[in-house]
């Protein structure tokens, strides 16, 4: 066994996990075991001892969780090799190694256990990992040690199946499995523990098969997503933000159930969703225009319940002028600055829409450079599949649409 005569600052503080344990029992009137650091020390330099193995020490480490300031390690480690044996069984290095490295420790801790003080000690559950220089060979571990105040584990039975445990839980933490010796019986105390680690094989724990499909499964999820679009009357919604831009003019009164009925219907698909968070807002306009929330605003509950409410309460009647809409929206999609969707719902019976066609520019310099795309309809449309414009209103809308990086009618 080697011998590494100046790792004694690189070993656990016993003092401070025994101190830690302790700090439980302030409250406690009752004098307890003290753990003399100056004898731990001194039996950590021994040559029978692998103090390589176990956790450093120093006031750089603490096993004390509350401090993390002082709970990590700053020091390269050594320690225990984890590697996983040679399927094939024709190169024994790694496995002798890792057996070697496991029989030092347990044979250290029974050396260890042989000295009064610390008759009762075992391997904690703390532990120190790093992976090795070559990474593909597997993982470094060092060990906390343990000495419980009440006197547990002074029995070889319990302090064999502690220990046992503890190595087994830290080949877990590295990423391998214990492939041999399956069983250890703890019986055999910490002998039969130094024999279990002398025919120890490790193999490298396998990744679960829903790991390697998750990455799919959040493709397919995407493409869902991407292939459930939002529609208003047909008109894709094809952005994150909409504003839906209405006429409510005398002449589109008996149109307002159904334009209702469909924006109730397209804010409680988009109130449910799981993918993304949407933002809207409507728009009302006759000689002038009004906004339902002041801004394109999340789609949530209160938001969906404002925005119907506020098409429940159209009142009908006045003039039409489209452009008072669309300056409106663009001054909310200009504050968003998000890209975003106009759904423009007209009769078309409209003066502003020619002079919008002759000032395209100036009109769409309002936005701010934000992408939109404007899809304009009609209520003829709303029962039509694939409409195509008809009269000279409904290309004048087509004509506007495009403008605005969209069309008339339905978008698929």
């Amino acid at each position: 066994m080697q011998l590494f005569t100046n790792s004694y600052q690189k070993i656990l503080r016993l003092w401070e996990q025994f101190r830690l344990k302790n700090s439980q029992r302030e409250n406690q009137t009752t004098e307890t075991q003290v753990v003399d650091e100056n004898i731990f020390r001194h039996r950590m330099q021994q040559p029978d001892i692998v103090s390589e193995l176990f956790l450093p020490m120093g006031s750089h480490f603490s096993v004390n969780k509350d401090k993390p300031e002082i709970a990590k390690a700053n020091t390269k480690i050594s320690g225990v090799r984890f590697q996983a044996a040679d399927p094939s069984g024709e190169n024994l290095e790694l496995e002798r190694q890792c057996q070697q490295d496991v029989v030092n420790l347990v044979q250290s801790l029974i050396q260890l256990r042989k000295t009064p003080e610390f008759s009762n000690i075992v391997l904690s559950n703390e532990i120190l990992t790093n992976p090795q220089s070559i990474s593909q060979l597997g993982t470094r571990v060092k060990f906390g040690l343990s000495v419980d105040p009440n006197g547990h584990f002074d029995n070889e039975t319990d302090a064999a199946g502690e220990c046992h445990r503890n190595i087994v839980q830290a080949v877990q933490k590295s990423g391998f499995v214990v492939d041999s010796p399956k069983t250890f019986d703890p019986k055999t105390g910490m002998a039969g523990l130094s024999q279990w680690a002398s025919q120890l094989q490790l193999r490298r724990r396998k990744i679960p098969l829903w790991l390697f499909l998750l990455p799919l499964l959040l493709l397919l999820l995407l493409s869902l997503k991407d292939c459930s679009s939002p529609e208003f009357f047909g008109s894709s919604i094809t952005t994150n933000s909409f504003i839906i831009i209405m006429d409510k003019s005398s002449s589109m009164e008996p149109h307002f159930p159904r334009v209702q009925q469909e924006a109730r219907k397209t804010l409680e698909n988009l109130t449910s969703s799981f993918f993304s968070t949407h933002y809207a807002n409507v728009i009302a306009y006759h000689s002038s225009a009004t906004t339902a929330l002041g801004s394109i605003k999340e789609v949530n509950d209160e938001t969906g319940s404002q925005l119907i409410q506020f098409l429940d309460n159209l009142k009908a009647g006045g003039g039409t002028h489209l452009r008072s809409g669309i300056e409106l929206a663009a001054k909310e999609v200009a504050a968003h600055q998000k890209p975003t969707t106009l759904i423009i719902l007209t009769d078309g019976q409209d003066s502003s829409i020619d002079k919008m066609l002759q000032q395209r520019d100036a009109l769409l310099n309002q936005f701010q450079d934000v992408e939109i795309i404007g899809n304009t309809l009609t209520p003829r449309v709303f029962d039509v599949k694939n409409p195509k414009p008809i009269n000279e209103v409904e290309t004048k809308l087509n004509e506007l649409a495009k403008t605005f990086n969209g069309q008339f009618g339905e978008v698929k």
